[in-house]
C-alpha cells in the first residue's frame, strides 16, 4: 500500500494511504455481489406478480437497468465517496486535494467505468497498475484517488491524547466529528506549527465552524480553538 501526499487548498501536505489494487478489486467484487443479490430478489418478487405481462420488453429492461446505472454515482455521492463494497473494505474516493468529489466527478468516473470496466474488461486494472496513484482513467479525468480509511500513523502523530478525568468539554458538537476529520485537523495544525504558517489556522477555524456549526469565542486564539476542538474530540472518543 503506497502513500499519497495530498496538497490542500491551504498548501498543507497531508499523507494518505492509497488503496491497493487488491482492495479496489475486493470492493468491486462485493459491489457486484450486492447488485446480484438485489436483482435476484427483484426477479423473485416480480415472478410472483403479473408485472412481466404489463410492460414491453424495452420498458422492462430499462426499469431494471436503472438501479445498476445509478448505484455507483449516486450512492458514492451520498455516502461520502463509498459504495457498499468500498465501505466494507474501508476505502473511499476523494479529490486529489482531499475534498469531497462533486456529483459531476462521480458521473465522470461512472462514464469511464462503462468503457474501461464493462466494454474492455481488464483495462481499468492495467491502467491502475501503471499509474503512480493507482488511478484508472476515470480517476485521472475526474482528478480523484481512492484512499484507505485506516491510516498508518506513528504514536506521536496520533490524534489521541490523554485527557484529565475532570476535563469538561467546551464544544459538544465535536461528538459528531469523524475520525477522518479529526486526523485531518490534527495534520493541518501539526504542519502549520512545524512550518510556522499560523495564518492557516484562521482558515482551519472557519472550516471547523462551518462543519460543526460552532463559533470560536472571542477570547480564544485560532490555535487555542483548534486545540480545544481536538481535546473535546478525545474526551468524547474516550466516552464512546
Amino acid at each position: 500500500m503506497g502513500e499519497f501526499q495530498i496538497r490542500t487548498a491551504q498548501n498543507i501536505g497531508i499523507k494518505q494511504n492509497l488503496a491497493g489494487v487488491g482492495q479496489r478489486l475486493a470492493a468491486f467484487i462485493l459491489d457486484m455481489l450486492f447488485l446480484a443479490l438485489f436483482y435476484y430478489f427483484v426477479f423473485y418478487l416480480l415472478s410472483l406478480t403479473n408485472f412481466y405481462n404489463n410492460l414491453s420488453t424495452w420498458t422492462f429492461v430499462s426499469v431494471l437497468m436503472l438501479p445498476y446505472f445509478l448505484y455507483y454515482p449516486l450512492l458514492q455521492y451520498w455516502n461520502n465517496g463509498q459504495s457498499l463494497g468500498k465501505q466494507l473494505v474501508k476505502i473511499r474516493i476523494v479529490k486529489t486535494d482531499n475534498s469531497h468529489p462533486k456529483l459531476g466527478d462521480f458521473l465522470i468516473r461512472w462514464i469511464f467505468r462503462l468503457f474501461e470496466v464493462n466494454t474492455i474488461p481488464g483495462l481499468a486494472l492495467i491502467v491502475m497498475l501503471f499509474t503512480d496513484k493507482t488511478q484508472r482513467l476515470g480517476d485521472l479525468v475526474a482528478k480523484t484517488v481512492v484512499v484507505a480509511e485506516k491510516q498508518k500513523t506513528k504514536l506521536g502523530q496520533s490524534v489521541f491524547q490523554e485527557i484529565e478525568q475532570a476535563y469538561t468539554p467546551v464544544f459538544s458538537q465535536v461528538a459528531n466529528l469523524s475520525d477522518r476529520d479529526a486526523r485531518l485537523i490534527k495534520s493541518v495544525i501539526t504542519e502549520a506549527q512545524k512550518n510556522k504558517k499560523y495564518k492557516i489556522l484562521k482558515t482551519l477555524t472557519g472550516r471547523i465552524e462551518t462543519l460543526l456549526d460552532v463559533t470560536k469565542p472571542e477570547n480564544m486564539s485560532h490555535k487555542q480553538f483548534v486545540e480545544t476542538i481536538l481535546k473535546d474530540y478525545n474526551y468524547f472518543s474516550g466516552k464512546a
